[in-house]
């Protein structure tokens, strides 16, 4: 409801069927509630016409990529190393390398031995 909020907001004139509709994709489709307030942001920020699609909410998705070591070795002997950290995700046995900006805007776990 607060991201339905939000587009109200932003987006005045858009019809109340819009929002109906609007709803049963997101429902349909599985976001969550962090996927939704992100789609959100990136609509209000990048919306071209006056008046947004549901398209563009439903087509954004932003996820985090995610490195093994190998990968990771290889973005260390390309330069780009030092913007990776390894963090731990689920109840893997062995880290994943994530950007540092990820790490920080997603709140990802540091990888320790415990």
């Amino acid at each position: 409801m607060e991201s339905v909020a939000t587009i109200k907001k932003a987006f005045p004139s858009l019809p109340l069927g819009f929002y109906d509709v609007f709803m049963d994709m997101i429902r349909e489709t599985g976001f969550t509630d962090t996927r939704l307030r992100d789609a959100v942001k990136h609509v209000i920020c990048n919306c071209q016409y006056p008046q947004p699609t549901i398209a563009q909410f439903i087509s954004f998705d932003r996820r985090i990529k995610l490195h093994t070591y190998a990968e990771y070795c290889k973005l260390a002997d390309e330069g780009d190393g030092k913007n990776y950290q390894p963090v731990r995700v689920g109840n893997n046995k062995k880290p994943v390398w994530a950007h540092v900006n990820d790490i920080n805007e997603y709140k990802l776990k540091p990888w320790s031995d415990d």
